[in-house]
């Protein structure tokens, strides 16, 4: 009886709920999705329905999980989310969306979002969201449970596109067609005889095109076409020059860079008919070499086609840039092709290269694909090895001379997991190492080993495995630490602008101008915040809104590139969740806010190199901008007393400025020896505050000065811990 009651509770409940979502519209796909040919001309394709809460009726066109019995892994990888696809049948355009539910714990479970299968007529409530300003999706209000309706015999049939609608121009950068491409944002589809490149064997991505040279990005999302950890089978991407007969699958976006790209779902979904020979395996003989020590360099090179045969494989070489020359590649057992290159006697030298291999067909195949980006290389050196040499990458790939190779080299600790504790979600906490100073001095350590280690530790890290993590260069599973000593001093924060990282879509992954900084100590001058969201709109994530932890910044060179809030341990924050700003000494960064300085340590992650702060200490001459319309007439200078007084341990000081001028705000101890500066830089006539933050001082009585031209102003206050 008791179950009995249970369940009629649940379904009272439930028809309550279905009940409540009739008081939202109901909405077509099509109408949330169409956006007039003007705007889409004009470069905007957001949805008119951004924000509000509405019911949509579609065809499921994928389930969101493999079985939602026996198998409750999701298909369409979302991390914890559950996603899918649905489309309408009110036309053949603007006819497919997104379908996203964040949040899958506890009651939320009860949307039965999980049960959705393939070709089912469901009805979804949810907040209509443009996701990173890119792609419209339905956030579904797991309070409503899914309404299904009908069952059709199988989805619909893909609609029939070409490359050429999508983007123009070749992999990996090609641009998008918003005009022709963004009608079919979130709808299946299918692409015919079109050829593969750039294949990423890390992920299992890779890219299409067209023999027009138009290309398109072949998306991982699913678990059925994907090398990650979210594979649902073994799969590997199609080598170079294969031929495909077909891809079906729904269209999406690349946020680095911005292009459409097709998102294939069930094993079916791909036909290939013809491959090159599969190059696979590099290696050479040796991590460290020598000067006159000879290379020798081995590759699995196999036919795709039975019957075909491997006519040649050749390694192609050069030194410190120079001619490129051929060795031939003798075959071993198991398809084991094996050639040496010479030693080379120059200390430092530079050799890259590349494998070439062609059959009896006449298709030829490289590896790496990328021969002027991606190219394998390595160092002649007559020395130990330093970090510099690790992390060094000129080509532009951002791997390493050392990937896969174990290494030993020494450092100084400059961040530790006391700094960067990570987004609690998929960037976990980490440990920087630097040695001195300069481009490609700092390194990211991983492992349980590295996680005892503090700031200022001088370490020699031993016989650690090279990896490439989600396009940054580590150094993990080591075998032992060595610490040298402790409570260093760190190298001073190498000064960039900002235009040198700048944002995605100027500096895309692996260049070498970014790139050389990552893991390194650096810092900004002179900044002002842009937007206090990089991904969405002001306010917390969710309900129609992406907020990732994320704020623009740009200095003096007036470009714009991201800083990254979430990661580290301090109170700075852009409200990423709701109530941030309501804890205690909290400090919520705003649009046209300030900062003398801002230090960190450079990461990538999600498309964006990004600076990430570490403690407090990171942000310095913070002022927010009190500026507001309608405000009287400034007359006068004036330095207000701070607020609270006295305080612990942060305050707030605001000042006054009638004309434009270089201000300057100093805080000196009661002997007057200057212990802060807080502003240091040129502001225009109006009203400003500036936190001070006195943390890392002993409670006392401290003054704070204020200079701009011939206006000097002095207070006290009162530190009281």
């Amino acid at each position: 009886m008791k179950l009995r009651a249970i369940l009629i509770v649940f379904i009272l409940l439930t028809l309550v709920q279905v009940s409540n979502a009739q008081n939202y519209p109901h909405v077509s796909i099509r109408d949330i999705q169409f956006v007039p040919q003007d705007s889409l001309i004009a470069g905007k394709d957001g949805s008119p329905y951004i924000g509000d809460t509405i019911q949509v009726t579609g065809i499921v066109i994928v389930s969101s999980i493999v079985d939602p019995t026996f198998d409750r892994r999701p298909i369409m990888w979302a991390g914890a989310r559950w996603q899918t696809y649905l489309q309408d049948t009110s036309g053949t355009e603007f006819i497919g969306l997104n379908i996203i539910q964040n949040d899958t714990s506890g009651v939320n479970q009860n949307s039965l979002m999980d049960l959705i299968d393939t070709a089912q007529i469901v009805t979804i409530v949810g907040v209509v969201e443009e996701y990173l300003g890119k792609q419209t999706q339905l956030n579904v209000r797991a309070i409503y449970p899914v309404q299904f309706s009908g069952q059709l015999p199988e989805r619909p049939a893909p609609k029939e596109i070409t490359i050429a609608e999508m983007n123009t121009g070749a992999a990996p950068n090609p641009t998008n067609i918003m005009s022709s491409g963004e009608k079919y944002e979130g709808q299946y589809v299918i692409l015919r005889n079109v050829i593969s490149s750039n294949r990423n064997t890390s992920t299992g991505t890779f890219y299409i095109n067209d023999g027009l040279g138009n290309s398109m990005y072949v998306h991982d999302q699913s678990g059925y076409f994907t090398k990650r950890t979210h594979k649902l089978r073994d799969f590997e991407p199609p080598l170079d020059g294969s031929t495909i007969a077909y891809i079906r699958g729904v269209v999406g976006h690349n946020y680095n860079p911005n292009h459409y790209t097709i998102r294939p779902i069930y094993p079916d979904d791909m036909f290939i008919t013809d491959s090159p020979p599969a190059i696979s395996n590099i290696k050479r003989n040796t991590s460290l070499i020598a000067p006159n020590q000879a290379v020798t360099i081995s590759a699995n090179v196999i036919e795709y086609n039975q019957g075909d045969s491997v006519v040649y494989a050749k390694v192609m070489y050069r030194v410190n840039g120079g001619p490129l020359t051929e060795i031939n590649m003798n075959k071993g057992a198991n398809n084991l092709y094996s050639g040496t290159i010479p030693g080379v006697s120059l200390d430092s030298a530079l050799v890259d290269f590349y494998i070439k291999s062609q059959d009896a067909t006449g298709l030829v195949s490289y590896n790496p694909i990328d021969t002027a980006r991606g190219k394998y290389f390595y160092l002649v050196l007559n020395r130990p090895l330093r970090v510099q040499d690790v992390q060094y990458s000129p080509f532009g790939s951002g791997y390493s001379a050392y990937n896969n190779y174990r290494v030993t080299v020494s450092g100084t600790v400059t961040a530790d997991t006391s700094d960067l504790q990570g987004d609690g979600n998929q960037v976990g906490r980490r440990v920087y190492i630097q040695n001195g100073t300069g481009p490609w001095s700092g390194i990211w350590v991983f492992g349980v080993n590295a996680d005892a280690l503090k700031r200022g530790d001088n370490v020699t890290i031993t016989n650690g495995l090279v990896t490439e993590n989600n396009n940054n260069t580590r150094i993990d599973s080591i075998q032992q630490i060595i610490e040298n000593s402790v409570n260093n001093p760190l190298p001073p924060a190498e000064l960039i602008l900002t235009s040198t990282i700048a944002t995605s879509s100027i500096v895309p992954a692996g260049s070498v101008q970014a790139e050389q900084w990552e893991g390194v100590l650096v810092k900004y001058e002179g900044v002002v915040v842009s937007n206090e969201n990089a991904d969405g709109n002001p306010g917390p994530n969710g309900g129609g809104n992406s907020n990732f932890g994320e704020i623009v910044v740009k200095d003096a060179s007036n470009v714009d590139t991201r800083v990254e809030l979430q990661e580290g341990n301090h109170v700075y924050h852009n409200q990423w969740i709701a109530g941030l700003d309501t804890v205690t000494g909290n400090i919520r960064v705003k649009a046209t806010d300030t900062f003398t300085q801002m230090h960190g340590v450079l990461f990538y992650s999600f498309g964006n190199y990004k600076l990430v702060p570490r403690k407090n200490d990171d942000f310095v001459g913070y002022v927010a901008d009190a500026n507001e319309q309608d405000v009287p007439e400034i007359t006068s200078y004036n330095l207000d007393q701070n607020y609270p007084n006295p305080f612990n341990p942060t305050t707030t000081i605001s000042y006054s400025i009638p004309k434009a001028g270089f201000v300057e705000i100093k805080v000196f101890n009661i002997l007057g020896q200057e212990v802060k500066s807080l502003v240091n830089l040129e502001q225009t006539p109006g009203n400003y505050k500036v936190i001070f933050d006195g943390r890392d001082m002993t409670s006392g009585v401290y003054l704070y000065q204020i200079s701009i031209g011939n206006f000097v102003q002095t207070k006290k206050m009162i530190l009281m811990k």
